[in-house]
C-alpha cells in the first residue's frame, strides 16, 4: 500500500519526529526553515516551544530554508538546508502549528 492510499484511509505513517517551521534571527537576517525534533511519550500536550526549550545541541539544522533581510520582506537566498550555530542566534521561535497552516 503506497503513502498516499494509506493516508486517504485514515491512516498515517508515524516516523518518530516533528516537524516544526523555525524562525530564526541573526544579524541582519531572519531565516525560516523547517526543523525536525524527536517525538517522546508525551507528544499532544507539548506546544512548538517546547520542542525548542528540550533542544540544547550547540547546532540546529533546518531544512527548506529561505532567507529575508530582517529590516523587510526581500528574500535574499534559499537553501536546502542550513545548520545554525544556536550562540550567534540572537531570537529564536517554532511557530505554533495553528499560525504556520494559516499562512
Amino acid at each position: 500500500m503506497t503513502d498516499s492510499a494509506a493516508e486517504h484511509e485514515g491512516f498515517s505513517v508515524d516516523t518518530g519526529f516533528k516537524a516544526l517551521e523555525i524562525v530564526a534571527y541573526i544579524g541582519q537576517f531572519r531565516i525560516v526553515g523547517t526543523a525536525h525534533f524527536g517525538v517522546g511519550q508525551r507528544t499532544s500536550s507539548r506546544r512548538s516551544s517546547d520542542y525548542l526549550r528540550q533542544f540544547d545541541d550547540v547546532r540546529l539544522t533546518l531544512s527548506r530554508v529561505r532567507i529575508y533581510s530582517k529590516g523587510s520582506q526581500e528574500l535574499l537566498e534559499t537553501a536546502p538546508f542550513v545548520i545554525l550555530n544556536m550562540d550567534k542566534v540572537d531570537f529564536i521561535y517554532a511557530r505554533d502549528e495553528d499560525a504556520a497552516a494559516q499562512g
